[in-house]
């Protein structure tokens, strides 16, 4: 059922769409050049980045979307479908398993992008970048968990959906998303506080040539992944009959 739902929600996205799928990477080459302009121009001084600065911000927007649509996809997935949760009997997983599938759609897009952007600027993954699908797998599986675990909140309060996009904007500014974590002052101190820094700095590094710096971080984020996304599923599965009430 998942697979149906999702070739009719992907067609239906582009149908009436004259550029199609380029609306998928447009926000991002938009968010993208709006900050090489700024930092081309002087008007913002950004800290040197190991790679060139337009693949920097590019692969950082790229992944902070990620992260974005991943804890919005569950909420997503269940408040597009309420007309046939409430009239059809089925397995509800298939909401996230739906959600996923359209992500994953989108997210072949986006990678298409940063290959162009790694041609293009003559940077050249190292062996490392066979670590880069575990980690970022590892990355969705958390924070559709996250995601998972508000959709019950967020259906019941939309305040809850409206303060998630304000408290992403203002978590990328304390993430190195668009600029590279300061060599001192306070803002660094805050970086290397936000566990957001490590997984955008590590799977950008995989994509650039360069190592993992903080293999500690990952190996704790299987075990925090594993027992988070147990009690998602948990979460999921008592609240989906209460929300089903509700919703008919």
């Amino acid at each position: 059922m998942a697979n149906q739902l999702a070739k009719r929600d992907i067609k239906a996205q582009y149908r009436q769409s004259f550029l199609g799928v380029f609306w998928a990477i447009f926000p991002l080459l938009v968010n993208s050049l709006v900050w090489i302009f700024l930092q081309s121009s002087g008007t913002i001084q950004v800290t040197a980045t190991k790679v060139p600065y337009p693949a920097f911000v590019l692969i950082g927007t790229t992944l902070w979307g990620i992260i974005g649509e991943c804890i919005n996809l569950t909420t997503q997935s269940v408040n597009a479908n309420k007309s046939i949760i409430t009239k059809i009997n089925f397995d509800k997983e298939a909401l996230i398993t739906l959600g996923l599938i359209k992500f994953f759609f989108n997210f072949l897009i986006k990678i298409g992008l940063i290959i162009l952007f790694l041609i293009f600027f003559k940077i050249v993954p190292s062996i490392e970048i066979l670590f880069f699908i575990p980690l970022l797998f590892l990355s969705i599986v958390f924070f559709v968990a996250i995601g998972t675990l508000l959709m019950p909140i967020s259906l019941l309060y939309n305040d809850i959906s409206r303060l998630i996009p304000i408290a992403l904007q203002f978590l990328m500014y304390a993430t190195p998303v668009v600029y590279a974590i300061p060599h001192q002052g306070v803002m660094r101190g805050i970086m290397l506080l936000n566990p957001l820094t490590y997984i955008i700095t590590d799977l950008r590094n995989l994509l650039t040539g360069y190592s993992i710096e903080n293999p500690v971080f990952w190996f704790s984020g299987v075990f925090i992944t594993a027992i988070l996304s147990t009690i998602a599923l948990v979460v999921y599965r008592v609240s989906m009959p209460i929300l089903t009430e509700r919703m008919s």
